[in-house]
């Protein structure tokens, strides 16, 4: 028996149905395991975001399961998406599987990143990112569990007046939680405050309050100065200036 043929993108255009509730408005992103859409609902015209995950990636669905159920754990979170549930569908007569969750209004931060002047933050705004990013995967590491994979292409960004509105992605199943897993989460946010300052080039220039922090991605230094989050984002809501941040 032949084997239907892989699919590795599924180019689904406005206006195409998608299970017997949904329409496609628009293409959002792709990623090894699917695509995401910008869908909206026939009966409500509330627009969600649909994951269609490759049928080769996830043959058992055991990958959208897995997703689904945390994202069902950490659902009190507010940096997490909101599951909704999942819906069978066809492309080009072969199944796949879509989750459908909340569609979140935000920009991937590495495009709003390099959208500033000189594609970096001033240090004061850097540090307001980051720290929403710090209190929302605290509320994860408080309920146990982790991401080990923050990067500024998996977070979705939203200013709102004077905060922002951070979203992650992409929870992928890394195995059980570890305290290992959650320093990366640390170590991973350090990362991202260096990049919206403009990455390692700008580094020496930091004021000294920037350096304490960032350690120079010195991952001895971080875990004796920060823990766990909850000690980085105490630091980072106490900390003295003693420079013009």
């Amino acid at each position: 028996m032949i084997a239907p043929p892989r699919i590795d993108s599924f180019d689904l255009t406005p206006g195409r149905k998608i299970g017997p509730r949904y329409v496609v408005e628009s293409f959002i992103g792709k990623g090894a395991e699917g695509e995401v859409y910008q869908i909206r609902e026939l009966d409500t015209s509330i627009r969600r975001a649909a994951k269609i995950y490759f049928p080769h990636r996830d043959p058992q669905q055991k990958t959208l399961t897995h997703h689904a159920q945390k994202l069902h754990v950490l659902r009190h979170c507010p940096i997490v998406l909101q599951y909704h549930h999942s819906e069978l569908i066809h492309v080009r007569k072969r199944k796949a599987v879509a989750m459908i969750s909340e569609l979140c209004e935000g920009e991937q931060l590495e495009r709003w990143i390099a959208r500033h002047p000189g594609g970096r933050l001033h240090a004061y705004r850097a540090l307001c990112v980051v720290d929403q990013l710090v209190r929302g995967l605290e509320a994860v590491h408080a309920l146990g569990e982790y991401h080990a994979d923050v990067h500024s292409q998996n977070i979705l960004i939203r200013p709102l007046g004077i905060r922002f509105e951070i979203k992650l992605v992409d929870f992928y199943d890394w195995g059980k939680p570890t305290r290992y897993k959650q320093r990366q989460d640390i170590m991973d946010c350090l990362r991202i405050l260096l990049e919206c300052l403009g990455g390692q080039k700008h580094y020496a220039r930091q004021p000294p309050e920037i350096k304490h922090i960032v350690a120079n991605l010195r991952s001895d230094l971080i875990r004796k100065r920060f823990p766990t989050m909850t000690a980085l984002r105490k630091h980072l809501e106490s900390f003295p200036w003693e420079t013009t941040l």
